[in-house]
């Protein structure tokens, strides 16, 4: 689920309204789809103030804009499906509290991690003439990943080939647009070829010797 589909499920709780029909299916977008103002109409003014604080940030966010922590942690969150933490965050967000020390380092922990992954799909050997290949980098960093590539790059038209996520695993081919948005084209199963095809240029990002041939 994505952080639209986290703002949701709050919005659903928040209303008492029954949450046992939620199904869980793979992404198909990139960011995915983040509610909008009509959907907030039912809310306090200070609710929908800061909710819609947040969907603001999560948009900066996708062009890698500097963003408060805790929009970064949600949204990542999110998009590993880590629920109970994304809810949590926008509880904490939403009654315009600081994230107890707890959270916080937990928050922490996990962006310095996030951080590590998306720097390696910033490498030039991960660039080829058929798109960009990340396919040790699960699709739920993939949107971080594009972001900060947009931003040291700039923006183009990409074909990015990923890895999958817990609940369809395999090789995900994405399309991103120019506005950095962007969709599933296909999954498949993880065979031969297409690493082969990502592992073209491995020794150029991860060097499999020491010294002199």
């Amino acid at each position: 689920m994505d952080p639209g589909g986290h703002l949701r499920l709050w919005l659903m709780r928040h209303f008492s309204e029954p949450t046992k029909d939620v199904r869980w299916i793979p992404r198909s977008t990139l960011w995915g789809k983040l509610p909008e103002p009509g959907e907030l109409v039912h809310l306090n003014i200070e609710t929908r103030l800061r909710i819609l604080r947040l969907i603001g940030s999560l948009c900066d966010l996708r062009h890698s804009k500097d963003v408060p922590l805790a929009v970064r942690s949600f949204a990542e969150a999110a998009l590993i499906g880590s629920s109970q933490r994304a809810l949590l965050i926008v509880d904490f967000w939403v009654a315009g509290q600081c994230l107890p020390p707890w959270l916080e380092a937990r928050c922490i922990q996990s962006q310095r991690h996030l951080s590590r992954r998306v720097s390696t799909a910033l490498l030039p050997a991960r660039e080829s003439m058929d798109g960009l290949w990340l396919l040790d980098m699960p699709s739920p960093f993939l949107p971080f990943a594009v972001a900060e590539h947009r931003k040291l790059f700039g923006a183009k038209n990409w074909l990015v080939h990923s890895g999958g996520d817990r609940l369809s695993p395999g090789v995900w081919t994405w399309t991103i647009d120019m506005s950095g948005d962007g969709e599933v084209l296909r999954r498949s199963r993880a065979g031969f070829e297409p690493f082969m095809c990502a592992c073209a240029h491995r020794d150029a990002f991860e060097p499999t010797r020491v010294g002199p041939p």
